[in-house]
């Protein structure tokens, strides 16, 4: 197993917070449900249906948004994005960069060997999400001339593998 050397998001506590905010919001909604089946009409029913479909999705919508990480290790890196997931492996990295645009601000950019100039960001770094990672954001400057956390985890990691193999 691949000793992990740097990983952006912990979820478990963001989740654990949001749970308690949308647990309170589904159980309020479950216990109108429940006060609609009451009701001896079509009307409770579906309205209990209707219920239960604002939990279930409040749920998956906690779930999915929670899912972003990152994480560097000896084998290469990993992207978990809202609905897809990444294995970069270091043979297939051609360079790590960190981009300086407006919405992904200090997000580590892979750019793989092939497809050639494929790249792909990752969302978890972003200078948006670097409260949830718990770094001290006002230490830093421009993303354009300094790198952050994530971006220098990986290129040292990339750098080590390039080190050690015989490429």
């Amino acid at each position: 197993m691949a000793e992990i050397r740097y990983r952006a998001l912990k979820t478990g506590w963001i989740r654990a917070a949001l749970g308690c905010v949308v647990g309170f919001g589904c159980l309020v909604m479950t216990g109108t449900g429940v006060l609609l089946l009451t009701l001896d009409s079509a009307a409770g029913v579906l309205g209990a249906v209707m219920c239960l479909a604002v939990v279930l999705l409040s749920i998956v919508i906690m779930l999915i948004g929670t899912r972003l990480q990152f994480t560097v290790d000896d084998e290469g890196l990993t992207f978990l994005h809202y609905l897809r997931s990444h294995r970069i492996l270091w043979e297939e990295v051609a360079i790590i960069e960190q981009t300086a645009s407006y919405w992904a601000s200090g997000a580590v950019v892979v750019v793989l060997k092939e497809p050639l100039g494929r790249r792909i960001t990752a969302f978890a770094t972003t200078d948006r999400m670097a409260v949830y990672r718990g770094e001290n954001i006002f230490s830093w400057g421009s993303p354009a001339t300094e790198q952050r956390p994530p971006t220098r985890a990986a290129i040292d990691a990339h750098r080590r593998w390039l080190a050690g193999s015989t490429r």
